[in-house]
């Protein structure tokens, strides 16, 4: 296995079986112990670890990185494990700096700086070009609700849009199986190691998966599927896509979890409306009471998901606003911080840009994210907007190539 992949994977062991979190992470780029975004190992925490005195680094952090070090053996041991199984089983491991990494991810926060597939991993990258929905719902869902979801994933899969679901019984196989049936590309997003089959009644479809599609999971290889990671995989289902669409769901669904992240993350939320009588759609039909949208027909949808495409082929040629790259993005923002007097109309542009390009808001979430006057805020948005560069959707300014 190339020395990068196992350095992913002891990064991978770091933070799933050591006490090594976010919080720490935080603190050691803002101490200048780490690099943001770097993709650390034992030798790194080993090195933070003799500089510990006089760091500056708070109590618990220091105490976090010294339990790190005295589990070098474990997490070693688990590399080897995971080395073990994804040579056996092809499991492919992904990061931030590969071609495949998720070109959607990079736009929201709080996204795996390292993945793990089976299957072709190049679907990810068409996602960037020809759209993405997730289509889940209920594990027993009524004949209505799976005919809808056959119905709406083949339109789509036909359009060349990828069909993203979680592997779940229900909806999420039948959206699986109707998007290979119809020759097309689909993602399976997982809640434990790419090498485990669950459920298991859904081996067929995870086969088909591996030769027709692709799966992907934050987890590492071998991990068994827990109940406390469906929410984390749900996130990833609809950071992946453009548009969620809801087939069933009842009040205390898991499928509401997922719409709540397509909520947070500017995602269209689309729902299947169903009986008032029908328990397993009482969660669908509160979240059309609050605001999601009526599924009525493909077109709408693939319209939506066409959009935001062309957003992403815009960002692409721009460089200069992607979020990866770092030329000016992250000064701009430290001086819009410390020295707001010194930015120019065109950096606070690039600014307000940047901050729309991580996901649709609306003025007021402007002027909180950013910490600027509504009057002068109204006048940048102003000026993107008659530049061609942003548009005003249903109360969201989001990207857009029109005027270009």
């Amino acid at each position: 296995m190339p020395d990068k992949d196992i350095r992913l994977l002891e990064n991978t062991a770091i933070r799933y079986i050591t006490p090594m979190d976010h919080r720490t992470y935080t603190e050691l780029i803002s101490k200048g112990l780490m690099d943001e975004g770097c993709y650390y190992d034992l030798e790194d925490i080993k090195r933070i670890g003799v500089k510990l005195d006089g760091s500056g680094l708070s109590d618990r952090s220091a105490m976090i990185i010294r339990e790190v070090i005295k589990c070098s053996d474990k997490v070693r041991k688990a590399v080897d494990d995971y080395a073990d199984i994804a040579e056996r089983d092809g499991i492919k491991t992904v990061c931030k700096d590969d071609p495949d990494y998720p070109f959607s991810w990079k736009m929201l926060t709080g996204m795996p700086p390292v993945f793990f597939a089976k299957g072709d991993t190049s679907i990810l990258r068409q996602i960037t070009y020809t759209g993405a929905a997730a289509i889940v719902g209920s594990r027993k869902p009524g004949r209505y609700s799976l005919y809808a979801t056959e119905q709406f994933s083949s339109a789509l899969a036909r359009k060349d849009v990828v069909i993203v679901s979680g592997l779940a019984l229900g909806i999420d196989r039948k959206a699986h199986e109707a998007c290979l049936n119809e020759g097309k590309k689909t993602v399976a997003v997982t809640a434990g190691g790419a090498n485990i089959i669950y459920p298991y009644q859904n081996r067929d479809i995870y086969e088909r998966i591996m030769s027709e599609g692709v799966l992907i999971t934050e987890l590492p290889p071998g991990q068994e599927v827990l109940r406390q990671y469906f929410p984390s995989r749900n996130r990833l289902i609809s950071a992946l896509s453009d548009s969620v669409l809801i087939m069933e769901a009842g009040l205390y669904s898991g499928t509401l979890h997922t719409a709540s992240f397509a909520a947070a993350q500017g995602k269209d939320v689309f729902v299947l409306p169903n009986s008032i009588y029908s328990e397993n759609s009482i969660g669908g039909l509160m979240l059309l009471r609050d605001g999601a949208e009526v599924l009525i027909d493909a077109d709408t949808v693939y319209e939506r998901i066409m959009g935001e495409a062309e957003n992403r082929r815009l960002l692409l040629d721009e460089p200069s606003m992607l979020p990866g790259d770092m030329f000016d993005k992250n000064r701009l923002r430290q001086m819009a911080k410390t020295s707001p007097d010194e930015l120019n109309e065109e950096q606070w542009k690039l600014i307000v840009y940047d901050e729309i390009s991580e996901r649709p808001k609306n003025i007021d979430e402007l002027c909180i994210s950013l910490g600027i006057p509504f009057s002068f805020l109204s006048a940048i948005v102003t000026g993107l907007e008659t530049e061609g560069k942003i548009a005003n959707e249903r109360g969201r300014y989001v990207l857009t190539i029109h005027g270009r």
